[in-house]
Protein backbone atom coordinates (compact mmCIF):
# COMPACT_ATOMS: atom_id res chain seq x y z
CA UNK A 1 0.00 0.00 0.00
CA UNK A 2 1.32 3.59 -1.32
CA UNK A 3 2.30 5.66 2.47
CA UNK A 4 1.27 9.42 2.78
CA UNK A 5 4.19 10.64 2.00
CA UNK A 6 4.18 8.78 -1.55
CA UNK A 7 0.87 9.64 -2.24
CA UNK A 8 1.79 13.37 -1.22
CA UNK A 9 4.97 13.63 -4.17
CA UNK A 10 3.21 11.47 -6.25
CA UNK A 11 0.43 14.08 -6.08
CA UNK A 12 2.84 17.49 -6.46
CA UNK A 13 4.14 16.16 -9.57
CA UNK A 14 0.44 15.70 -11.30
CA UNK A 15 -0.26 19.00 -10.10
CA UNK A 16 2.45 20.47 -11.28
CA UNK A 17 2.19 19.26 -14.26
CA UNK A 18 -1.48 19.96 -14.23
CA UNK A 19 -0.92 23.32 -13.92
CA UNK A 20 1.58 23.54 -17.04
CA UNK A 21 -1.22 22.72 -19.05
CA UNK A 22 -3.77 24.89 -17.63
CA UNK A 23 -1.32 27.62 -18.57
CA UNK A 24 -1.58 27.42 -22.16
CA UNK A 25 -5.47 28.39 -23.18
CA UNK A 26 -8.59 29.33 -20.22
CA UNK A 27 -11.70 27.45 -21.27
CA UNK A 28 -14.51 28.89 -23.16
CA UNK A 29 -17.48 27.72 -21.54
CA UNK A 30 -20.37 27.17 -23.81
CA UNK A 31 -23.93 28.98 -22.77
CA UNK A 32 -25.45 25.72 -21.58
CA UNK A 33 -22.52 24.05 -19.92
CA UNK A 34 -22.85 23.23 -16.30
CA UNK A 35 -19.63 23.76 -14.39
CA UNK A 36 -18.81 20.61 -11.78
CA UNK A 37 -17.54 21.60 -8.44
CA UNK A 38 -15.96 19.77 -5.35
CA UNK A 39 -16.45 20.96 -2.19
CA UNK A 40 -13.54 20.49 0.74
CA UNK A 41 -14.76 20.55 4.32
CA UNK A 42 -18.38 19.56 4.76
CA UNK A 43 -19.17 20.55 7.67
CA UNK A 44 -20.52 23.96 8.12
CA UNK A 45 -19.62 25.89 5.65
CA UNK A 46 -18.99 23.65 2.80
CA UNK A 47 -22.31 22.38 2.73
CA UNK A 48 -23.77 25.80 2.45
CA UNK A 49 -21.36 26.89 -0.47
CA UNK A 50 -22.61 23.72 -2.06
CA UNK A 51 -26.17 24.77 -1.91
CA UNK A 52 -25.31 28.16 -3.00
CA UNK A 53 -23.49 26.79 -5.75
CA UNK A 54 -26.60 24.27 -6.82
CA UNK A 55 -28.72 27.41 -6.76
CA UNK A 56 -26.55 29.49 -8.90
CA UNK A 57 -26.68 26.59 -11.88
CA UNK A 58 -23.36 24.77 -10.75
CA UNK A 59 -23.09 21.05 -10.33
CA UNK A 60 -21.96 19.83 -7.04
CA UNK A 61 -20.13 16.57 -8.16
CA UNK A 62 -18.05 15.88 -5.17
CA UNK A 63 -18.00 15.98 -1.22
CA UNK A 64 -14.73 15.42 0.42
CA UNK A 65 -13.60 15.69 3.58
CA UNK A 66 -11.15 14.14 6.17
CA UNK A 67 -13.84 12.43 8.41
CA UNK A 68 -17.17 10.30 7.00
CA UNK A 69 -19.20 11.34 9.83
CA UNK A 70 -18.71 15.26 8.41
CA UNK A 71 -19.55 13.76 4.70
CA UNK A 72 -22.92 12.40 6.35
CA UNK A 73 -23.68 15.85 8.11
CA UNK A 74 -23.22 17.92 4.78
CA UNK A 75 -25.09 15.34 2.46
CA UNK A 76 -28.04 16.01 4.99
CA UNK A 77 -27.59 19.49 5.61
CA UNK A 78 -26.97 20.28 1.54
CA UNK A 79 -30.22 18.23 0.28
CA UNK A 80 -28.35 17.98 -3.03
CA UNK A 81 -30.15 15.48 -5.32
CA UNK A 82 -28.85 13.16 -6.35
CA UNK A 83 -25.81 13.35 -3.20
CA UNK A 84 -22.25 14.19 -4.39
CA UNK A 85 -20.14 11.52 -4.29
CA UNK A 86 -17.57 11.00 -1.25
CA UNK A 87 -13.86 11.53 -1.40
CA UNK A 88 -11.76 11.68 1.44
CA UNK A 89 -8.47 12.62 0.17
CA UNK A 90 -8.70 16.09 -1.58
CA UNK A 91 -5.19 15.19 -3.58
CA UNK A 92 -7.47 12.64 -5.78
CA UNK A 93 -9.93 15.34 -5.99
CA UNK A 94 -7.29 18.04 -7.60
CA UNK A 95 -5.99 14.81 -10.22
CA UNK A 96 -9.78 14.19 -11.66
CA UNK A 97 -10.34 15.95 -15.12
CA UNK A 98 -14.02 16.52 -14.47
CA UNK A 99 -13.96 19.00 -11.58
CA UNK A 100 -13.51 22.45 -13.20
CA UNK A 101 -13.41 24.15 -9.24
CA UNK A 102 -13.11 23.27 -5.91
CA UNK A 103 -14.47 24.80 -2.56
CA UNK A 104 -12.07 25.22 -0.03
CA UNK A 105 -14.01 25.36 3.35
CA UNK A 106 -11.26 23.37 5.77
CA UNK A 107 -9.76 25.08 8.67
CA UNK A 108 -7.79 27.51 8.11
CA UNK A 109 -4.50 26.35 8.25
CA UNK A 110 -5.07 24.36 4.81
CA UNK A 111 -6.33 27.17 2.93
CA UNK A 112 -3.02 28.89 1.62
CA UNK A 113 -1.65 25.30 0.82
CA UNK A 114 -4.72 23.97 -0.76
CA UNK A 115 -5.45 27.49 -2.47
CA UNK A 116 -1.89 27.27 -4.14
CA UNK A 117 -1.91 23.03 -4.96
CA UNK A 118 -5.55 23.78 -6.42
CA UNK A 119 -4.66 26.42 -8.83
CA UNK A 120 -1.46 24.40 -9.86
CA UNK A 121 -3.86 21.31 -10.64
CA UNK A 122 -6.11 23.74 -13.15
CA UNK A 123 -8.72 24.26 -10.41
CA UNK A 124 -10.93 27.45 -10.02
CA UNK A 125 -11.00 27.91 -6.45
CA UNK A 126 -13.59 29.55 -3.90
CA UNK A 127 -11.84 29.45 -0.55
CA UNK A 128 -13.77 30.54 2.38
CA UNK A 129 -12.54 33.20 4.78
CA UNK A 130 -9.75 34.26 6.29
CA UNK A 131 -8.50 34.12 2.76
CA UNK A 132 -4.92 32.70 4.60
CA UNK A 133 -3.85 31.42 7.97
CA UNK A 134 -0.99 33.49 8.02
CA UNK A 135 1.26 36.45 6.08
CA UNK A 136 3.35 34.07 4.13
CA UNK A 137 0.36 32.00 2.79
CA UNK A 138 -1.06 35.06 1.30
CA UNK A 139 2.31 35.76 -0.57
CA UNK A 140 1.82 32.46 -2.09
CA UNK A 141 -1.39 32.49 -2.77
CA UNK A 142 -1.45 35.68 -4.71
CA UNK A 143 1.58 34.58 -6.45
CA UNK A 144 -0.27 31.88 -7.48
CA UNK A 145 -2.69 33.34 -8.82
CA UNK A 146 -0.74 35.62 -10.76
CA UNK A 147 1.31 32.43 -12.32
CA UNK A 148 -2.42 31.16 -12.97
CA UNK A 149 -4.29 34.43 -14.37
CA UNK A 150 -6.65 32.00 -16.88
CA UNK A 151 -8.24 30.52 -12.85
CA UNK A 152 -10.98 32.23 -10.98
CA UNK A 153 -10.11 33.08 -7.31
CA UNK A 154 -12.97 34.13 -4.95
CA UNK A 155 -12.97 34.40 -1.14
CA UNK A 156 -15.87 33.83 0.59
CA UNK A 157 -16.55 37.59 2.51
CA UNK A 158 -19.71 36.95 0.69
CA UNK A 159 -21.09 40.79 2.00
CA UNK A 160 -19.16 42.08 -1.27
CA UNK A 161 -21.99 40.05 -3.22
CA UNK A 162 -25.42 41.67 -1.26
CA UNK A 163 -26.88 44.56 -2.88
CA UNK A 164 -27.46 46.62 0.20
CA UNK A 165 -23.94 46.39 0.95
CA UNK A 166 -23.00 47.73 -2.27
CA UNK A 167 -25.23 50.18 -1.97
CA UNK A 168 -23.75 51.40 1.30
CA UNK A 169 -20.26 51.46 -0.29
CA UNK A 170 -21.52 53.96 -3.58
CA UNK A 171 -22.71 56.14 -0.30
CA UNK A 172 -19.62 55.93 1.26
CA UNK A 173 -17.49 56.77 -2.00
CA UNK A 174 -20.13 59.14 -2.68
CA UNK A 175 -19.04 61.53 -0.02
CA UNK A 176 -22.16 61.71 2.00
CA UNK A 177 -20.53 60.88 5.33
CA UNK A 178 -18.18 63.65 4.54
CA UNK A 179 -14.47 63.26 6.12
CA UNK A 180 -14.65 60.09 7.49
CA UNK A 181 -12.43 59.95 10.58
CA UNK A 182 -13.22 57.01 12.63
CA UNK A 183 -14.82 53.13 11.70
CA UNK A 184 -15.12 50.31 13.76
CA UNK A 185 -16.28 46.78 13.33
CA UNK A 186 -17.29 43.96 15.97
CA UNK A 187 -18.61 40.98 17.09
CA UNK A 188 -20.31 40.07 19.66
CA UNK A 189 -21.15 36.59 20.59
CA UNK A 190 -22.13 34.15 23.82
CA UNK A 191 -19.51 31.31 22.33
CA UNK A 192 -20.11 27.79 23.89
CA UNK A 193 -18.40 26.50 26.89
CA UNK A 194 -15.94 23.87 25.93
CA UNK A 195 -15.11 21.67 28.60
CA UNK A 196 -11.71 20.05 28.67
CA UNK A 197 -11.41 16.44 28.25
CA UNK A 198 -8.21 14.47 27.24
CA UNK A 199 -6.76 13.44 24.29
CA UNK A 200 -7.84 10.22 22.63
CA UNK A 201 -7.54 8.32 19.49
CA UNK A 202 -9.24 9.64 16.35
CA UNK A 203 -12.66 8.13 15.55
CA UNK A 204 -12.49 5.42 12.83
CA UNK A 205 -13.31 7.27 9.71
CA UNK A 206 -11.54 10.33 10.52
CA UNK A 207 -8.08 10.45 8.82
CA UNK A 208 -6.76 12.88 11.35
CA UNK A 209 -3.23 12.58 9.63
CA UNK A 210 -4.56 14.24 6.83
CA UNK A 211 -6.47 16.56 8.56
CA UNK A 212 -3.40 18.30 10.69
CA UNK A 213 -1.94 18.14 7.22
CA UNK A 214 1.36 21.18 7.12
CA UNK A 215 0.25 22.32 10.82
CA UNK A 216 2.48 21.47 13.27
CA UNK A 217 0.97 18.08 14.91
CA UNK A 218 -0.70 17.53 18.23
CA UNK A 219 -2.87 14.79 19.59
CA UNK A 220 -6.65 14.41 18.53
CA UNK A 221 -9.16 15.61 21.28
CA UNK A 222 -12.45 15.22 20.16
CA UNK A 223 -13.75 18.76 21.77
CA UNK A 224 -11.15 20.89 19.81
CA UNK A 225 -11.37 19.58 16.44
CA UNK A 226 -14.81 20.38 14.12
CA UNK A 227 -15.94 23.90 14.56
CA UNK A 228 -13.55 24.19 17.92
CA UNK A 229 -10.36 24.42 15.82
CA UNK A 230 -11.12 28.04 15.44
CA UNK A 231 -9.88 28.45 18.69
CA UNK A 232 -6.70 26.34 18.71
CA UNK A 233 -3.97 28.75 17.41
CA UNK A 234 -2.29 25.71 15.57
CA UNK A 235 -5.40 25.47 13.39
CA UNK A 236 -7.40 28.56 13.61
CA UNK A 237 -7.33 32.26 13.53
CA UNK A 238 -9.48 32.82 15.99
CA UNK A 239 -12.81 35.22 16.28
CA UNK A 240 -10.30 37.54 14.23
CA UNK A 241 -10.04 35.45 11.20
CA UNK A 242 -13.69 33.89 11.89
CA UNK A 243 -15.75 37.44 11.89
CA UNK A 244 -12.83 40.35 11.60
CA UNK A 245 -12.25 39.12 8.12
CA UNK A 246 -15.88 39.87 7.02
CA UNK A 247 -16.39 43.36 8.95
CA UNK A 248 -13.01 44.44 8.67
CA UNK A 249 -13.06 43.69 5.11
CA UNK A 250 -16.60 45.67 4.74
CA UNK A 251 -14.14 48.59 6.56
CA UNK A 252 -11.64 47.92 4.01
CA UNK A 253 -13.83 48.18 0.98
CA UNK A 254 -15.81 50.98 1.82
CA UNK A 255 -13.06 53.42 2.50
CA UNK A 256 -10.91 52.01 -0.29
CA UNK A 257 -7.67 51.14 2.41
CA UNK A 258 -4.88 49.10 2.05
CA UNK A 259 -2.18 48.20 4.79
CA UNK A 260 -2.24 50.16 7.99
CA UNK A 261 1.10 52.12 9.25
CA UNK A 262 0.50 50.63 12.60
CA UNK A 263 -1.58 48.40 14.76
CA UNK A 264 -2.16 48.05 18.29
CA UNK A 265 -4.06 45.86 20.68
CA UNK A 266 -4.87 44.05 23.42
CA UNK A 267 -6.97 40.51 23.98
CA UNK A 268 -7.03 37.90 26.97
CA UNK A 269 -9.67 35.55 28.48
CA UNK A 270 -11.00 37.17 31.01
CA UNK A 271 -14.63 35.78 31.05
CA UNK A 272 -15.12 32.10 30.06
CA UNK A 273 -12.07 29.94 31.44
CA UNK A 274 -12.24 26.82 29.04
CA UNK A 275 -10.88 25.03 26.71
CA UNK A 276 -10.11 27.84 24.02
CA UNK A 277 -7.08 28.99 23.40
CA UNK A 278 -7.88 32.09 21.60
CA UNK A 279 -8.78 35.25 23.22
CA UNK A 280 -12.76 35.85 24.67
CA UNK A 281 -11.90 39.63 24.22
CA UNK A 282 -9.82 41.86 22.00
CA UNK A 283 -9.85 45.55 20.98
CA UNK A 284 -7.27 46.16 17.47
CA UNK A 285 -6.76 49.72 17.18
CA UNK A 286 -5.13 50.10 13.09
CA UNK A 287 -3.56 53.77 12.62
CA UNK A 288 -4.20 55.04 8.95
CA UNK A 289 -3.24 58.55 8.20
CA UNK A 290 -6.05 60.80 9.24
CA UNK A 291 -8.48 57.41 10.04
CA UNK A 292 -8.56 55.44 12.94
CA UNK A 293 -10.02 51.72 12.67
CA UNK A 294 -11.10 49.86 15.54
CA UNK A 295 -11.88 46.33 15.87
CA UNK A 296 -13.60 44.71 18.98
CA UNK A 297 -15.00 41.18 20.03
CA UNK A 298 -16.75 40.18 23.15
CA UNK A 299 -17.21 36.19 23.22
CA UNK A 300 -19.31 36.12 26.61
CA UNK A 301 -22.55 38.59 25.36
CA UNK A 302 -25.43 37.32 23.87
CA UNK A 303 -26.14 41.00 21.85
CA UNK A 304 -24.35 44.17 21.10
CA UNK A 305 -25.59 47.30 20.86
CA UNK A 306 -28.94 47.69 19.39
CA UNK A 307 -29.41 44.34 19.12
CA UNK A 308 -26.66 43.76 16.54
CA UNK A 309 -24.21 41.36 17.03
CA UNK A 310 -21.59 42.05 14.38
CA UNK A 311 -21.27 44.77 12.12
CA UNK A 312 -19.91 47.62 11.09
CA UNK A 313 -19.86 51.82 11.84
CA UNK A 314 -18.58 54.46 9.99
CA UNK A 315 -18.25 58.45 11.79
CA UNK A 316 -17.80 61.10 8.83
CA UNK A 317 -18.13 65.07 9.52
CA UNK A 318 -21.32 64.87 7.75
CA UNK A 319 -22.85 61.99 10.07
CA UNK A 320 -22.68 58.34 10.80
CA UNK A 321 -23.33 55.02 8.57
CA UNK A 322 -24.07 51.82 10.63
CA UNK A 323 -24.93 48.54 8.26
CA UNK A 324 -25.16 44.89 9.24
CA UNK A 325 -26.45 41.76 7.27
CA UNK A 326 -29.85 43.73 7.92
CA UNK A 327 -29.45 46.25 6.45
CA UNK A 328 -27.83 49.80 7.02
CA UNK A 329 -28.80 52.89 8.63
CA UNK A 330 -27.31 56.65 7.87
CA UNK A 331 -27.81 59.74 10.29
CA UNK A 332 -27.08 62.89 9.17
CA UNK A 333 -25.20 65.68 11.77
CA UNK A 334 -28.54 67.50 10.83
CA UNK A 335 -31.74 65.79 9.65
CA UNK A 336 -33.52 62.28 10.10
CA UNK A 337 -32.42 59.12 9.92
CA UNK A 338 -32.31 57.04 6.71
CA UNK A 339 -32.64 53.15 6.86
CA UNK A 340 -31.94 50.78 4.05
CA UNK A 341 -33.19 46.73 4.45
CA UNK A 342 -30.86 43.99 3.52
CA UNK A 343 -30.51 41.68 0.96
CA UNK A 344 -29.26 38.17 0.03
CA UNK A 345 -25.18 37.69 0.15
CA UNK A 346 -24.76 33.97 -0.06
CA UNK A 347 -26.44 33.04 -3.93
CA UNK A 348 -25.52 36.40 -5.57
CA UNK A 349 -21.79 35.42 -4.29
CA UNK A 350 -21.86 31.95 -5.72
CA UNK A 351 -23.04 33.46 -8.99
CA UNK A 352 -19.95 36.26 -9.13
CA UNK A 353 -17.94 33.26 -8.80
CA UNK A 354 -19.45 31.54 -11.52
CA UNK A 355 -19.94 34.46 -13.77
CA UNK A 356 -15.94 35.30 -13.43
CA UNK A 357 -14.98 31.43 -14.39
CA UNK A 358 -16.99 31.87 -17.49
CA UNK A 359 -15.36 35.62 -18.43
CA UNK A 360 -17.76 37.37 -17.49
CA UNK A 361 -16.14 39.69 -15.27
CA UNK A 362 -14.26 39.82 -11.65
CA UNK A 363 -15.09 37.86 -8.92
CA UNK A 364 -16.87 40.33 -6.39
CA UNK A 365 -14.32 38.91 -3.71
CA UNK A 366 -11.04 38.69 -5.33
CA UNK A 367 -7.64 36.80 -3.61
CA UNK A 368 -6.02 40.02 -4.16
CA UNK A 369 -8.69 41.65 -1.34
CA UNK A 370 -9.38 38.86 0.26
CA UNK A 371 -5.63 38.62 1.39
CA UNK A 372 -5.20 42.38 2.49
CA UNK A 373 -8.49 41.77 4.63
CA UNK A 374 -6.89 39.16 6.06
CA UNK A 375 -3.64 40.91 7.04
CA UNK A 376 -5.25 42.91 9.08
CA UNK A 377 -6.37 39.89 11.05
CA UNK A 378 -3.14 38.76 11.09
CA UNK A 379 -1.61 41.63 12.21
CA UNK A 380 -4.16 42.06 15.23
CA UNK A 381 -2.93 38.66 16.23
CA UNK A 382 0.30 39.87 15.98
CA UNK A 383 0.39 42.29 18.06
CA UNK A 384 -1.51 40.84 21.23
CA UNK A 385 0.71 37.99 21.10
CA UNK A 386 3.70 40.39 20.78
CA UNK A 387 2.22 42.69 23.27
CA UNK A 388 2.99 46.07 21.47
CA UNK A 389 2.28 47.56 18.70
CA UNK A 390 3.75 46.49 15.47
CA UNK A 391 4.58 49.10 12.47
CA UNK A 392 3.10 47.79 8.67
CA UNK A 393 5.08 49.33 6.00
CA UNK A 394 1.83 50.73 3.90
CA UNK A 395 3.36 49.39 0.38
CA UNK A 396 3.94 45.93 0.60
CA UNK A 397 2.14 44.99 4.08
CA UNK A 398 5.39 43.97 5.58
CA UNK A 399 5.69 43.89 9.46
CA UNK A 400 8.68 46.36 9.88
CA UNK A 401 11.74 47.01 12.11
CA UNK A 402 10.51 43.78 14.68
CA UNK A 403 11.90 40.89 13.57
CA UNK A 404 10.19 38.89 16.28
CA UNK A 405 6.86 39.99 15.53
CA UNK A 406 7.08 38.79 12.42
CA UNK A 407 8.07 35.91 12.34
CA UNK A 408 4.93 34.99 14.49
CA UNK A 409 2.73 35.11 11.13
CA UNK A 410 4.80 32.78 9.13
CA UNK A 411 5.65 28.86 9.97
CA UNK A 412 6.67 26.19 7.89
CA UNK A 413 4.62 23.40 6.71
CA UNK A 414 4.97 20.20 8.18
CA UNK A 415 6.92 17.40 6.16
CA UNK A 416 5.54 15.75 4.13
CA UNK A 417 3.83 18.82 2.56
CA UNK A 418 5.79 21.19 0.68
CA UNK A 419 7.06 24.70 1.50
CA UNK A 420 6.44 27.08 -1.18
CA UNK A 421 9.67 27.56 -2.68
CA UNK A 422 9.02 23.94 -4.09
CA UNK A 423 5.98 25.02 -5.12
CA UNK A 424 7.43 28.20 -7.02
CA UNK A 425 5.48 30.45 -5.11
Amino acid sequence: MMSQAEMTRRSFVKTAAAGLAALSAARVWGANERIRAAVIGTRNRGHQVASNLVAAGAEVAVFCDCDWAMYERGVKEAQINPAPEFVQDFRVVLDRKDIDAVVIATPDHWHGLMTVLALEAGKHVYVEKPASFNLRDNKAMLAAAAKHPGQTVIVGTQQRSGAHFQEAAQFVAGGNLGTVGFARAWVTHDRPVLQRVPDTDPPEGFDYELWVGPAPWRPYNPVMTHYNWHFVPDYGTGEMGNWGAHWLDVVRWFLNLRYPVAVSGAAGTFVVRDAKETPDTQTILYEYPGLTVLWEERLWCKKGMDGDEVGAEFWGDKGTLRITRGGWKFTPVDGKPERRGGSDIEVPHANSFLAAIRGQGKPAAPIEEGCLSTALCHYGNVACRAKRRIQIHPETGEIVGDAEAAALSERPNRAPWPAYETLGV
